[in-house]
């Protein structure tokens, strides 16, 4: 009877050299356990040498002997080879053409009523007056300057522009 575990790499896999000639060696430990455990495979095994890298997961075969074998997983022998190649359809985005489409032109400044202007500019007065308060705030509470100040005035100035949906 043969059980699969689960198991993860100590490290990648290595070559010795044996009395039986060139072997690749994975030290790995199980996940169900946590016992150490050494697969032995041959010395030709390129796999384990490309995919068995440390903090890998493995699925290992152990058999009635208490011999471990690895499971090559076929996505990663897989992995790198490139696809058939078929033709993809694709749709072009760009205009090319090279043709300038006109725009609306409510966006013209000019067709701003006076009544719209006055409303966006209270409110850039408004966030101005919202932002210095908020760089007075790390002035007086935090008490740093430069870049430091600036970056926590501005997560303040955000924040409270979230919260109260300004």
């Amino acid at each position: 009877m043969v059980q699969l575990i689960e198991a993860i790499a100590q490290s990648p896999a290595r070559r010795v050299n044996t009395k039986y000639g060139e072997r690749t060696v994975i030290d790995a430990v199980r996940r169900d356990n946590g016992e150490k455990v050494t697969v032995w495979r041959g010395g030709d095994d390129e796999y384990s040498k490309k995919h068995v890298i440390k903090n890998a997961r493995l699925t290992l075969t152990l058999d009635n002997k208490g011999k471990y074998s690895l499971v090559e997983d076929t996505n990663l022998v897989n992995l790198g080879t490139p696809l058939p190649v078929e033709p993809v359809p694709v749709k072009p985005v760009h205009n090319y053409d090279h043709k300038i489409e006109k725009t609306s032109e409510k966006h013209n400044e000019s067709e701003l009523s006076p009544n719209q202007k006055r409303e966006i500019a209270n409110y850039v007065q408004e966030m101005a007056k919202l932002y210095k308060y908020c760089l007075d705030q790390v002035d007086a509470t935090i008490g740093v300057d430069g870049e430091d100040k600036r970056a926590i005035a501005t997560t303040l100035y955000l924040s409270a522009q979230k919260k109260f949906s300004l």
